[in-house]
């Protein structure tokens, strides 16, 4: 068994707690890889599972870099939010030994898979759990012509738009009112981010339907994946976003209902509890 050990190297707390993982495991006769110090994936190392030491923005990461190694995901929660993790650190110990003989159940979450096309050419591919959003550097407004399904759906004008998948319907989406979705569903989630046309709202698609971006007038705007990958959207350039083939497969050791852990997170943000 091989499994890859994931942490934010920002954080100390999560570097030392790397090295103690790695040391039980290996104890245990398994080899372990460390993000950053071999290579992983085409071309490197293969993988069996990944441990990830960090908050949710460490997690995101990983799932967009290790998307196509298609193996089970055990997030702890070492970070502030911890939303999308199972466990927290000071569980990890009683948890390891069920992680290792793969006594847990999966949750699959659906991905992007976004293409950024430069005269018909692919140019670029990137891979999101949360979202893609597009949005204008400057005060200006954007404006882009939206196609579904390869049919013309119409030209939306204001400060950029967002499509998120159902894990992502309960971040920057919903901030800018988008609906929270169920994450066992596959759909797009397209938000308007302060539409100029007071008609284009939030809408619900069907995640078999690929979606094309047609820039207009996006001289300042840029692409964001998951808010942490930036590209600058070029006049000649267009965006289509489908499903990836890839899923998250996200490790439970813990029972977790997703409705309950979304409302507590809402009524600790709103100051409620």
């Amino acid at each position: 068994m091989k499994i890859l050990l994931v942490n934010n190297s920002r954080r100390s707390s999560t570097v030392a707690m790397a090295a103690k993982v790695s040391a039980q495991l290996e104890a245990w006769g398994i080899e372990v890889l460390i993000d950053s110090e071999q290579p992983v994936g085409p071309g490197g190392e293969t993988i069996d599972s990944i441990i990830v030491l960090g908050g949710d923005g460490t997690l995101i990461r990983a799932a967009r870099k290790y998307a196509e190694q298609d193996v089970p995901v055990l997030g702890v929660n070492m970070g502030t939010v911890g939303f999308l993790s199972n466990i927290k650190a000071d569980e990890l110990e009683s948890c390891l030994d069920s992680f290792v003989r793969h006594d847990y159940t999966i949750d699959e979450r659906m991905m992007l898979d976004v293409g950024i096309y430069r005269d018909e050419i692919l140019v670029e591919r990137v891979y999101s759990l949360n979202e893609l959003s597009i949005k204008s550097k400057t005060s200006r407004m954007i404006s882009m012509d939206i196609h579904i399904a390869g049919r013309e759906h119409g030209v939306y004008r204001g400060d950029g738009i967002i499509i998120a998948t159902p894990t992502g319907s309960t971040a920057y989406s919903l901030s800018s009112g988008g609906p929270i979705t169920d994450p066992d569903l596959e759909v797009f989630i397209v938000t308007p981010i302060s539409s100029y046309v007071l008609s284009k709202r939030p809408m619900v698609i069907a995640a078999e339907k690929e979606i094309s971006l047609y820039p207009l007038r996006c001289e300042e705007a840029v692409i964001s994946i998951d808010g942490q990958v930036k590209i600058d959207w070029e006049e000649n350039c267009i965006i289509k976003v489908k499903k990836a083939e890839q899923k998250l497969k996200l490790v439970k050791i813990k029972p977790r209902f997703f409705f309950q852990t979304i409302a507590k997170r809402i009524q600790r943000n709103d100051g409620s509890l």
